[in-house]
Formats: structure tokens, C-alpha cells, sequence
């Protein structure tokens, strides 16, 4: 049996640091490259030390799976912390499973490499140095994408579908909740800002009878000051779950720049359950006029 020293070393210590970020990851652990780093290293030494003693001495399999998986269990402790003992037995799991998955395609690949005459390692007349190379920057890009990709779908988790209500007309919206709209009216409503072309396709009719009355209120930007048109319409609902959540007299201003692919930006403060709220609010009023009247009755009166 062959053994390529680096090879080896290179197989182990990519092996262990690659898992060891992606099980931590997974458990949403605090994690630290340097400490990352530093495990795979003493991992890989501990590896390619046990394995060029077995290649001299045989050890029996109990005692080799036994080995074998109580360091990659152990593994995970030293390379990040844990704040509860119940994540780190995840992260172990974790860190086992994707050595299921994932190390043998990476052992896979580095036992494809060839010593050349020119003692280079190859794959396909491919040098090695290249591959290496392009494997780390497929790396980081694939983790810059999915870090884009989650951050997509954080945004689009806070994205829903409304419908505005204004003197009868209905017009349909995708509405984005957004904590950093803080605008409110004079007399302290919060304000929904729509775009240039919801507010054409709403309050059109109202705007060629000169029937639409608004008001300004000031918009502070780091582009500087300026004012923002404000409309009342009667409703609006926004769909979340099973049922809407209705709100009466909203404040509506008109941007004046546009919201890229959303038709208007919403204050948190619409996240609340108007529905539930008056619902409990017409249960308590009724449970107070059977209480009255059950009163009554029992008075005689």
C-alpha cells in the first residue's frame, strides 16, 4: 500500500475544516475560522498519525470505529462554543452525518491525482495547484450565493398580498413590511407609502373630480429633506394565513421615487391583528351585556 504524505494531509485537514464550518453552521453556533482552523489542523495530525500506525500495527475493528468516530464526535468542542450541551451532541451529529455525505467524494477526489515525471501532481494533465484553486473560489462563491439567496428569502417572508379600498375601487398590491418606515401623519397615523402608479390606478377618479384631499408631512432622507403627499383611503387588507387582516382609514403617501418591484412599503405597526383584536373587544362587550341582563332578571326587573 501506497501513502502520499500530503496528499493525505491535504485530504484530512480540507475534510475536517470544510464539515467542521458546515456543522456549525447548521446549529447556528458562533463561528470562528481561526478556531476552525486550528481543530482540522490538530485533527489532521491526529489522523494521519493513526493511519500511518496502522499501516505498521493491526488494530481491531471494534477498536478502530471506535476511535474513529469518538474523535469526530469529540471534534466539534474545540471549534466553536456552545451555549447549551444539547447543541453541541447537534453539531457532533451534524459533523457525522456530513462525513457520511461529503468525505468521500473529497477523498475520492484527491486519490484522482497522479505523480508526473516532473514530480507534479496532476489530474488529466490538469495541474493541481489549478484545481485547488478553483475549488476554493467555487467554494466561496457558492457561499455568497446562498447568502444571497437567504437573504431573498428573508424579504420575501415579510412580502404579501394586499388590496386597497378607496371610495369603492379595489386595486390589488404586493406590500413589503419594512421597520425603517416611520412615517406618520400630523395627527400621529402611521402612513403606507405606495408608488407613483398605485396611486394613479386608486385615486385616478378622484384626482380628475378634484375630489382627492391630501396632506404634506415632511420625509427626512440622507439625501436630504423634502415632503411627501399623504391620502386617507378607507381600507386596507393585507393577506397573511387563512384570513385578512383589515384596516380601516389608512394613511397613504405617494413616493416620490419609485419601490423597485414592490407597490408600496407598509410600518410594522400593520402586523397587528386588527381582526382578532375587535373580535375580543365585541366577545367582551356582549359577555357584559348578558351578565347585565342575566342580573335583571334575577332582581325581578
Amino acid at each position: 500500500m501506497i501513502v502520499y504524505l500530503d496528499l493525505l494531509i491535504a485530504d484530512n485537514f480540507c475534510a475536517d475544516a470544510a464539515l467542521l464550518y458546515l456543522a456549525v453552521k447548521t446549529v447556528r453556533g458562533d463561528v470562528s475560522m481561526l478556531r476552525i482552523l486550528l481543530t482540522a489542523l490538530a485533527a489532521t495530525a491526529l489522523g494521519v498519525g493513526y493511519t500511518i500506525f496502522c499501516l505498521y500495527y493491526s488494530v481491531p475493528a471494534a477498536v478502530d470505529i471506535i476511535v474513529k468516530y469518538g474523535v469526530a464526535a469529540a471534534l466539534p468542542l474545540p471549534a466553536a462554543k456552545f451555549r447549551k450541551k444539547s447543541t453541541y451532541v447537534l453539531c457532533s451529529a451534524a459533523f457525522v452525518g456530513y462525513m457520511f455525505a461529503f468525505s468521500g467524494m473529497l477523498t475520492a477526489f484527491f486519490s484522482r491525482f497522479t505523480l508526473t515525471g516532473k514530480d507534479e501532481y496532476s489530474v488529466n494533465g490538469v495541474p493541481s495547484g489549478i484545481i485547488v484553486a478553483g475549488a476554493v473560489a467555487f467554494a466561496f462563491g457558492a457561499a455568497k450565493l446562498i447568502k444571497k439567496l437567504s437573504n431573498r428569502r428573508k424579504v420575501l417572508s415579510l412580502v404579501y398580498d394586499c388590496a386597497l379600498w378607496f371610495k369603492g375601487k379595489c386595486v390589488r398590491a404586493k406590500g413589503l413590511m419594512d421597520t425603517g418606515n416611520r412615517l406618520k401623519t400630523a395627527d400621529g397615523k402611521d402612513v403606507a407609502v405606495i408608488s407613483r402608479a398605485l396611486a394613479l390606478r386608486l385615486l385616478e377618479d378622484s384626482m380628475l373630480t378634484g375630489g382627492t384631499r391630501g396632506e404634506k408631512i415632511p420625509v427626512h432622507t440622507v439625501n436630504g429633506n423634502s415632503f411627501m403627499t399623504v391620502f386617507r383611503i378607507e381600507r386596507m387588507e393585507i393577506y397573511c394565513a387563512d384570513r385578512p387582516n383589515i384596516i380601516e382609514d389608512v394613511a397613504v403617501g405617494v413616493s416620490l421615487h419609485p419601490l423597485g418591484e414592490y407597490d408600496l412599503i407598509m410600518p410594522f405597526s400593520f402586523t397587528e391583528d386588527k381582526n382578532t383584536q375587535t373580535g375580543r373587544e365585541q366577545e367582551h362587550g356582549s359577555a357584559q351585556i348578558a351578565e347585565k341582563t342575566s342580573a335583571k332578571d334575577e332582581s325581578g326587573g
